[in-house]
């Protein structure tokens, strides 16, 4: 590495917090921002609307939902998305619904994604958690 200094300046990160999104769960916000890039929190798929947590599909899709309401507090949407890692988990075997959740919010236009499957997540009623990468543009 080079002892002359850097005129590269890194950007402001921004806190994300949306009011239209699940309070978080721990410590941190919905999503950083830095430069043009957001950063989402991982989301649980709890219905905002019941409380209950559905099958593996219904919880895509309201995590989806999730992202989709802080990424609109970010100035994007998922349309922006670039990246996503599904946390799935291991007893989830309906990855066709699961799929077919997942492509009806994005459409023909899919992001980057890894899917990473774990023997437990925070709740014992959670089967997925989704967290995602936007550009802001």
């Amino acid at each position: 590495m080079s002892d002359e200094p850097s005129n590269h300046l890194p950007s402001p990160r921004t806190a994300i917090v949306s009011p239209d999104a699940p309070t978080p769960t721990g410590p941190f916000p919905h999503a950083i921002r830095v430069g043009d890039l957001v950063f989402t929190s991982g989301q649980a798929g709890r219905n905002r609307e019941t409380g209950v947590m559905g099958d593996a599909a219904e919880q895509v899709d309201w995590a989806l939902r999730n992202i989709a309401a802080i990424l609109a507090s970010a100035g994007t949407s998922m349309a922006d998305v670039v990246k996503v890692t599904l946390f799935l988990r291991d007893d989830v075997t309906d990855m066709a619904a699961v799929n077919g959740s997942y492509t009806a919010h994005f459409g023909a236009a899919l992001p980057a994604r890894s899917s990473v499957f774990v023997s437990r997540l925070k709740g014992p009623d959670m089967l997925v958690e989704i967290e995602a990468v936007a550009h802001v543009g």
